[in-house]
């Protein structure tokens, strides 16, 4: 294990000695402040980095807000997004950089925001293989969950369903039965949600992680409260209301304190089941799936090589993937409609010239990226764009040394 705070990880590692104990696991646990030092010897590597915390990603709502721009999570495209972007990749490099010298044939498996944009950083910058997971990503073979939106029993689904989209923007592209019948139109009847209805009705797709999508479509992405000078838990469109730090720091401090107490034995219970509902997270089933050549069906975002059609070739996708003994290979499942496509092609365009800026420092292409971002170019003129790019960089610059050399 590895941190930055010396404290938290103090905290972590004596919590996982602690369950380790309760559970009778064969595991050792090690931990070092030093990050090549934790490298060594590596064979799976997970990254989840938040570059700023809290304070950081407030500045990503509310600076743009200022301009105009209003964004509910802003963790993936837009400003924010690029903004976070500038933050991780710089680190994240720095890992599989370090990997190349101590553990060249490790697997680093990515958390962090925004997921598309780091992951293209790592495979541009090293050979390590390098791939992006979500929690969104596990709905595609989630039974429970889609069994509920449909209103059917989960045992009756045939999945994992195909899936394919960026990251935050991915949808499922066919669902059926195990008798093969199609469930789409079952789900049309009944869904509620107006973004996932929306893209049943219109495109043939069931757009998962829903709330990510508003933020790649203007269109969908409106504020229905009055912003008077602070974005954080205004509502927004569709049921959405805008991520509030102070919820985000009040729910971290509950999960810090139960894990303190969990390593100081303060608390009774030390169990697995006393800690978050981890049922999203993949990680653990996609590494022992390449470890027993179980050949699962997983949906992982990597490098697309023609899996998704109709969208650039160097993208990294989110899109169904066989995960066995010989890796991790995407499935060409065909193309998205035509219109998503050009949504998200666009998109990819963004992220590019968003790792191209991150890893130079360059302004000028910072400012270029933030002119071809759709939220910003509908909404702001040539001369607001460029003075929010300077507002964001300034209230960033202890995170983005290489911006201001």
């Amino acid at each position: 294990m590895m941190d930055i705070d010396s404290h938290r990880l103090k905290v972590m590692s004596t919590l996982s000695e602690r369950l380790v104990e309760k559970e009778r696991a064969n595991l050792k646990i090690e931990s070092t402040t030093d990050q090549r030092e934790s490298l060594v010897d590596a064979d799976f590597v997970i990254t989840a980095i938040s570059v700023g915390g809290f304070d950081a990603w407030e500045k990503d709502i509310e600076i743009p807000a200022k301009y105009g721009v209003y964004m509910p999570i802003a963790d993936s495209v837009g400003p924010g997004g690029m903004m976070r972007a500038f933050r991780h990749i710089p680190v994240l490099v720095s890992v599989c950089r370090n990997l190349e010298d101590v553990s060249p044939d490790a697997w680093v498996f990515n958390y962090s925001n925004p997921a598309t944009a780091n992951t293209m950083a790592m495979n541009r910058q090293s050979k390590i293989r390098t791939v992006g997971l979500c929690t969104c990503s596990s709905i595609p073979r989630n039974a429970k969950y889609l069994s509920n939106l449909i209103g059917v029993r989960s045992e009756d689904l045939l999945l994992p369903a195909p899936a394919a989209g960026l990251n935050h923007c991915a949808a499922i592209l066919d669902l059926r039965f195990k008798d093969g019948k199609d469930a789409f139109s079952l789900l049309k009847e009944r869904v509620k949600n107006p973004i996932e209805k929306w893209g049943l009705e219109n495109y043939g797709i069931l757009p998962y992680c829903w709330s990510h999508w508003t933020e790649f479509f203007p269109s969908l992405c409106r504020l229905e409260d009055e912003y008077a000078g602070r974005l954080q838990g205004l509502n927004m469109k569709y049921g959405i209301r805008v991520h509030s730090m102070e919820h985000e720091r009040a729910r971290a401090k509950k999960w810090e304190m139960i894990a303190e107490e969990m390593s100081n034995r303060k608390r009774a219970e030390v169990s697995l089941g006393s800690l978050p509902e981890a049922e999203a997270v993949e990680v653990v089933e996609i590494i022992e799936a390449i470890l027993e050549n179980r050949n699962e069906v997983h949906v992982v975002n990597v490098l697309n090589d023609g899996a998704i059609g109709n969208l650039p070739d160097n993208a990294i996708v989110e899109v169904s993937c066989v995960v066995g003994g010989y890796g991790i290979q995407p499935i060409h499942v065909g193309k998205l409609p035509d219109p998503i496509a050009c949504i998200l092609s666009n998109h990819v365009t963004v992220q590019e010239l968003t790792v191209d800026a991150a890893l130079t420092g360059d302004r000028n292409m910072a400012y270029k990226t933030l002119l071809q971002d759709p939220q910003v170019s509908s909404r702001l003129t040539m001369e607001k764009t460029e003075k929010m790019l300077d507002d964001l960089l300034n209230a960033h610059a202890q995170y983005l040394p290489s911006f201001f050399v």
